[in-house]
């Protein structure tokens, strides 16, 4: 199998590996100010842009601020032209911030770091939102902070929802972790790889393992995995935030996920489900119709 075909095949079936790996770089952000701060001992680095309302765009797993960039029509999510302060950071763990290997680190302080970076760019309140596992991180922060939120976009999963969370939700993370304990990051895309799709040979998951994780922090990336259960929130906690929502997902989405999301809006009682036309976990967040509608309810509050 050519080696890049194959590459393709392992990232689309990965949680929230980084978006430019399967689908070519993504340009980079225009950097109308750049840094980073102290968020209780943890430097995290972030970058913003525009001016407007906030809104704070949080990553997946694995990925870091790089991944809101352009669309497939050059469209960039960080664009002072679209009449918000946008603001882009990399989750600790991620990118350029420190990368604690204390479970302890993680959690709920993902959430905390929100916060803490509104403060630090003094600010009241915010949109969130989240993609993947910024999912996540977007629900904990409503449920725990709602006074901090203006609205919440929940892109490419839901929050975790501490009634019908099911000890299986991150049996790929802790795969992850495992190979991660075992040097043998290989396995774990051989196990991961789709069972519509050819299994790789040792030779090849080797090479993509070294090619996807080589020079990248993996224990900081189990760890922080590791940590997604405590991130969980009640409906009863997400219910004092009154604040808009909008679930956006690809038409083309893993039934898990849509699983997630469907129930999360059934348990919340409110908020729009928007579908992406041919976008999956990995291509949604490229399609021009994900910038467009998620303009539209930040703008309004609801899709026009």
């Amino acid at each position: 199998m050519n080696n890049k075909r194959f590459l393709t095949i392992i990232v689309a079936g990965c949680f929230g590996l980084v978006l430019w790996l399967a689908l070519g770089p993504m340009a980079g952000l225009a950097r109308a100010e750049d840094g980073f701060f102290d968020s209780n001992g943890v430097k995290i680095y972030y970058v913003t842009e525009g001016e407007g309302e906030p809104v704070v765009l949080i990553h997946g797993w694995m990925a870091d601020s790089s991944m809101w960039g352009r669309d497939q029509q050059g469209n960039t999510k960080l664009d002072s032209s679209v009449g918000f302060k946008l603001i882009a950071f990399d989750c600790r763990g991620h990118g350029k911030s420190d990368k604690p290997h204390d479970q302890k680190q993680y959690g709920t302080e993902m959430a905390a770091d929100v916060v803490r970076l509104l403060d630090h760019l003094h600010l009241d309140k915010a949109h969130l939102v989240g993609y993947s596992s910024g999912a996540f991180i977007a629900g904990k922060v409503a449920a725990t902070y709602p006074e901090r939120v203006l609205s919440v976009v929940y892109a490419g999963q839901a929050p975790v929802i501490a009634e019908v969370m099911k000890r299986g939700d991150f049996s790929e993370v802790e795969s992850f972790a495992r190979a991660v304990e075992n040097g043998d990051l290989g396995s774990y895309l051989i196990d991961i790889t789709p069972a519509d799709r050819p299994k790789p040979t040792r030779e090849q998951a080797e090479a993509v393992a070294k090619y996807l994780y080589g020079g990248k922090d993996v224990i900081a990336f189990a760890t922080s995995g590791r940590s997604f259960p405590d991130l969980a929130v009640t409906v009863a906690d997400l219910e004092k935030c009154q604040a808009p929502v909008l679930f956006i997902r690809g038409e083309n989405e893993s039934q898990h996920v849509k699983s997630k999301i469907k129930t999360a809006r059934e348990l919340l009682g409110r908020g729009e489900i928007k579908v992406i036309p041919g976008g999956d976990h990995i291509t949604t967040l490229i399609q021009p119709e994900f910038t467009t509608s998620l303009l539209d309810f930040l703008r309004h509050g609801h899709l026009q």
